[in-house]
């Protein structure tokens, strides 16, 4: 079931699959390195796109905050 899912979610949202994608190979390349929690400082962070259309301008959350991050309205998510 959870695939499934995951496969909808692709189907409904290739520009937020593109920059996950760009950002991933970008990563592995060395041109953008993964930093800690911008809040928290944890090490164990994730990559938030405030804009899937620029892929490698993200947040560096834990998972924590960055699930914080997308419960906020979305006028206050442009930072």
């Amino acid at each position: 079931m959870k695939n499934r899912a995951q496969a909808r979610w692709r189907e409904k949202n290739p520009q937020a699959v593109w920059a996950h994608r760009a950002l991933r190979s970008a990563v592995k390349l060395g041109i953008v390195k993964q930093q800690p929690c911008e809040v928290c400082g944890d090490p164990a962070s994730e990559a938030h796109h405030p804009d899937y259309d620029r892929p490698a301008a993200v947040r560096w959350l834990c998972r924590r905050h960055h699930k914080a991050a997308h419960k906020k309205p979305k006028r206050a998510r442009s930072t």
